[in-house]
């Protein structure tokens, strides 16, 4: 019997999680697998790039360009319902805590369709990300089955009340990806005082006293170590004349942004990150380099609290020069790798489980 089994997907991040998973998937001739891309990416580019590298196929796209998310999310969950209703798969992958996850759920649930949410169980602090943390929620209690990264998370899941046998600690999708690019790089050599810096945010993008007092801190920084600055397009299009300007005349080396593989090259090379991503710090761990997170809520809190991960708590009250030397105290002195656990297979047997038992 053939199986069926969506992926829908709608930011870069993503796209990274379902490497691993298309990927083995894929060589299995018991199922057909598709991906629907909702089409949220603040710059489609920057996944194209991703579905290139990694051979991504039998894609369906959404077009929601243009719009916030009050009608985004709506539009989302219709393209969805319709994707569902012709593909008529016999399950779904949902990843994350993005809107397209969100409008996952609520159109899976409605047509009965089950499906598995990747990191489940991860929960925020009231005041940081509260639309990324009813997103989880909402996929959470909907999905039939919470394929989650740590114990923490799992115990999460368990005390909300669902039920036992939906929830598994099965490990980090981003470290099999992390490994299987590892593995195609070969050894890395070129190691550099270099700090690896991301900025997208709209919290830190959009507000002018903080996108200000960021790029004066890289400038500061970049006197001191190299500073890499793949610049996504939102901070291009938020940035002033004159912060491209101090940007440009200084040592930050400003750059287009990165494939998945030049990622974790230039991470093998670095000593320290900076970022507001969610997911570049976990890559950063399992390369052994320690990240600033420029928010007050890590999202990993074991990576918090062992040291890889280092957050800033009152961004709007510090000066380029401290947030400077915060971060060069914060990234000083070596750190191991991080080590999770390999998830894919687990991840796939769970589900080829479930569904013979449909």
């Amino acid at each position: 019997m053939t199986n069926k089994i969506l992926h829908i997907v709608g930011t870069r991040p993503q796209y990274i999680k379902l490497f691993p998973l298309w990927t083995a998937i894929d060589s299995d001739r018991s199922i057909i697998q598709e991906i629907y891309d909702t089409g949220q990416h603040y710059d489609k580019n920057m996944s194209e790039e991703l579905i290139k590298e990694f051979g991504f196929q039998n894609i369906t796209y959404g077009n929601i360009a243009g719009y916030g998310p009050e009608k985004q999310i709506p539009m989302m969950i219709e393209n969805i319902w319709n994707k569902l209703v012709s593909f008529k798969p016999d399950y779904v992958f949902l990843y994350g805590d993005t809107n397209s996850t969100l409008a996952g759920s609520i159109a899976c649930a409605k047509l009965e369709i089950p499906y598995g949410h990747l990191e489940a169980g991860v929960r925020t602090e009231e005041h940081v990300g509260i639309q990324e943390g009813v997103n989880r929620k909402v996929a959470d209690h909907l999905a039939k089955q919470h394929f989650c990264v740590t114990k923490l998370d799992y115990n999460n899941v368990s005390n909300e009340g669902l039920p036992s046998e939906r929830n598994h600690l099965v490990g980090d999708l981003m470290y099999d990806a992390f490994h299987i690019m590892s593995d195609r790089l070969g050894d890395v050599k070129d190691v550099n005082d270099r700090i690896l810096v991301t900025i997208h945010r709209a919290e830190n993008v959009d507000d002018d006293s903080r996108r200000g007092l960021i790029i004066e801190t890289l400038v500061e920084l970049s006197k001191h170590s190299e500073v890499i600055l793949p610049l996504h397009p939102r901070l291009r299009a938020k940035a002033s004349v004159k912060e491209l300007a101090l940007l440009e005349s200084s040592q930050v080396k400003v750059i287009e942004p990165l494939k998945y593989s030049d990622v974790i090259k230039t991470l093998k090379g670095a000593t320290g990150v900076v970022t507001d991503s969610g997911g570049l710090p976990k890559d950063a761990a399992y390369a052994g380099v320690k990240s600033v997170v420029l928010r007050d809520d890590p999202i990993w809190k074991e990576l918090h609290h062992q040291g890889y991960i280092h957050t800033v708590d009152a961004l709007d009250e510090m000066t380029a020069p401290s947030l400077k030397d915060y971060c060069m105290t914060m990234l000083d002195g070596a750190i191991p790798p991080y080590r999770s656990e390999m998830s894919t297979n687990k991840i796939v047997d769970i589900v080829k489980a479930y569904l013979d038992t449909k």
